[in-house]
């Protein structure tokens, strides 16, 4: 008798954890569905929610792999940049969908090209974007976002290049000549295939003259005669370098300051 009353209590337990589990899970695949809904019509705050419920619910189930994915693309698509990232990077973590991942990889790259402006275009932050495009690019080199990315390292790379001959301008206008090339010198280490690369060697030359060292200026503007990507930019210099021959104008000093 007490072995028959033990039997019918474990049945009757394990068959409550059954059915448990059974509502559990349709109680998540109906809030996923419901969830769906929102995303597919691009209510994002919505989708956003639903997504986290399920994952509050059971991150372990079934559907928590999906629904971090598709929280993480709903915040992507409310510009709430730094969270999907990280979102992204969970999913990421706990996930066996090969497409999904190559997707989510690149998400995070877009995630944090598009929080520069958050960081008011942060030198450090720049570089950590470009750093995950080009890891992307060794990961991915046949994926269908490989234009993109390329795209991405070359603006990247102009705005760092900017950010560098920018460092080197305000040198100039202190006056402080040889460290104002270095970091024009610097551009052209670093940035050599930039638009700015151009524009560093016109400065490079203006801070020769400036420093009353024409004849290095003349030498340096020899030296790179085949190296500017514009004919037209070379001819700047080598104006610039003719007309301030009897000392700067007005409108040279102008340059300095534009």
């Amino acid at each position: 008798m007490l072995i028959r009353i033990l039997f019918l209590s474990l049945f009757l337990i394990l068959n409550g954890c059954i059915t448990k589990d059974v509502f559990v899970d349709q109680d998540l695949t109906l809030k996923f569905e419901k969830a769906m809904k929102y995303y597919n019509k691009g209510k994002y705050n919505k989708a956003r929610d639903e997504f986290n419920g399920i994952l509050i619910l059971d991150n372990g189930s079934r559907l928590a792999s999906q629904s971090q994915y598709y929280m993480a693309e709903s915040m992507f698509e409310l510009k709430e940049y730094d969270e999907a990232a990280i979102s992204f990077d969970k999913y990421i973590r706990f996930s066996n969908d090969n497409q999904k991942i190559e997707v989510s990889r690149y998400r995070i790259c877009q995630c944090s090209i598009n929080s520069l402006n958050s960081y008011q275009r942060d030198q450090s932050q720049a570089q950590i974007a470009l750093k995950q495009f080009q890891i992307f690019i060794e990961d991915y080199p046949e994926s269908e976002y490989i234009v993109d990315a390329e795209n991405s390292i070359s603006t990247l790379r102009t705005q760092l290049a900017q950010k560098e001959y920018e460092s080197g301008r305000l040198y100039l206008k202190q006056e402080e000549y040889e460290s104002a090339i270095i970091y024009f010198q610097s551009v052209l280490n670093q940035y050599y295939d930039t638009p700015i690369a151009d524009e560093a060697r016109i400065a490079i030359v203006f801070a020769h003259i400036l420093n009353n060292n024409r004849l290095g200026a003349r030498n340096y503007l020899e030296s790179q005669n085949e190296k500017f990507f514009s004919k037209n930019k070379f001819i700047e210099a080598k104006t610039l370098l003719k007309e301030t021959k009897g000392g700067l104008t007005l409108s040279q000093y102008y340059k300095l300051y534009k």
